[in-house]
C-alpha cells in the first residue's frame, strides 16, 4: 500500500490536491505514474462544461509499475509502461491498472512521449478514412491532436496535404512536419486558395479537429462535390449552429473518428505506439510545457488560454 497525491477539481478552475491510500488487488498492478498529458477534453471539465465537481481528472498516464498483483503475468517491477488506465484519476503520483489496460513503453522512447491514449485516438482517426493515392486532403486545426494527424498523413502520396489554422507560429510547425500548403482561416481569399491548390477539384478527404461550428462549416465548403469523407474528430459537446447543406449537397461521407469509432482500442493503442517507435509523431515538436503535480493550476490556466507558444503541456507527478 502507498500514499497517493492526486489533484481534485473543486469547483470549475480550482485544483486542491488530496491524498488516498492505494494497494493493487490480486489482478491489478500498481503504476507510479511518471507523466500525464494535458488534454482539451480535461478542459471542458475545468470549466465546468461537463461534469460534477467535485471530481478528479487525468486520462493520458505513462508511469513505471511499482508492484503486481499475485496473478499478474508479463509484467514486473520497473517496466515503462503506458496505455488505458486511471481513468479520470490519473493527474497523481500512483495509479492502479490491469494487465489488459497496458502496453510497454518501447526502451528508446522517452516516457513523457509515450501517451497512449491521444495516440490511440490519432490512430483511430487516421484509419477512419485513409486518403488513396492522389487525393487532396485538408487537416482544419493545427494544435496538438492536429499536427499528429498531419504527421501521419504524411508520405501517403497526397495531391496536397493542406494544414489550416488561425495561428502562423502553428501553420509554420505543420509545414515543417511536412504539410505541403499552409492556409490561414481567417485569410477572406481561403476558399479561392483552396480551389486553386485543388486545380479546382475540392478536397477528397478533410480531418476536423477544431470543435467550433465556423472552421467546421469552413472545411466542409472546401469539399468535392460526390462522396469526400468528412472527418470529425473535435470535441463537440456544446450548442453550434451548422448548414446541413454543405455536406448534403455534396454526397458527403461523415465520419465521426471518437474512441467509440475504434473497434479495439488497445489495438489502436499498440499500433499508435509502434508508429511513434518508428518517429511517425514528432512528439518532441508538440510537448512544450512540463508542470509539476503542484503547479497543475498554472498548467491549466495557460493550456486553457493557448499562452506562451503553447500545443502540449504534460503533468510529472
Amino acid at each position: 500500500m502507498v500514499l497517493s497525491r492526486y489533484a481534485e477539481l473543486v469547483e470549475p478552475g480550482k485544483f486542491v490536491l488530496k491524498e488516498e491510500q492505494l494497494a493493487p488487488g490480486d489482478d491489478q498492478l500498481l503504476i507510479r505514474i511518471t507523466h500525464c498529458g494535458i488534454c482539451q477534453y480535461d478542459g471542458v471539465y475545468y470549466k465546468g462544461i461537463i461534469g460534477q465537481t467535485p471530481m478528479s481528472l487525468g486520462h493520458e498516464p505513462v508511469g513505471v509499475v511499482e508492484a503486481v498483483g499475485r496473478n499478474v503475468k508479463n509484467f514486473q517491477p520497473g517496466d515503462r509502461v503506458t496505455g488505458l488506465f486511471a481513468y479520470l484519476r490519473s493527474f497523481a503520483t500512483y495509479g492502479l491498472a490491469e494487465p489488459h489496460q497496458l502496453i510497454k513503453v518501447p526502451d528508446h522512447v522517452p516516457s513523457e512521449q509515450a501517451l497512449a491514449e491521444p495516440l490511440k485516438c490519432i490512430a483511430t482517426i487516421l484509419r477512419a478514412a485513409p486518403p488513396e493515392l492522389g487525393d487532396h486532403v485538408l487537416v482544419m486545426g493545427s494544435g496538438f491532436m492536429g499536427l499528429l494527424v498531419l504527421a501521419g498523413l504524411v508520405g501517403r502520396a497526397p495531391a496536397s496535404l493542406i494544414a489550416v489554422d488561425v495561428r502562423e507560429d502553428r501553420l509554420a510547425l505543420a509545414k515543417e512536419i511536412g504539410a505541403s500548403h499552409t492556409l490561414n482561416a481567417k485569410d477572406p481569399d481561403f476558399l479561392a486558395k483552396v480551389k486553386e491548390i485543388t486545380q479546382g477539384h475540392g478536397t477528397d478527404v478533410v480531418f476536423e479537429l477544431t470543435s467550433s461550428a465556423e472552421p467546421v462549416e469552413l472545411a466542409a465548403k472546401t469539399m468535392r462535390r460526390t462522396r469526400p469523407r468528412y472527418v470529425l474528430a473535435g470535441w463537440h459537446g456544446q450548442p453550434g449552429t451548422y448548414t446541413l447543406r454543405n455536406w448534403t449537397t455534396m454526397g458527403a461521407v461523415i465520419l465521426s473518428a471518437h474512441p467509440s469509432f475504434s473497434l479495439d482500442q488497445m489495438e489502436d493503442v499498440r499500433r499508435a505506439m509502434d508508429g511513434l517507435a518508428r518517429g511517425v509523431f514528432p512528439m518532441d515538436k508538440l510537448i512544450t510545457h512540463r508542470f509539476s503535480l503542484d503547479d497543475i493550476q498554472k498548467g491549466f490556466e495557460i493550456a486553457m488560454t493557448g499562452a506562451e507558444g503553447y500545443i502540449k503541456g504534460v503533468i510529472t507527478p
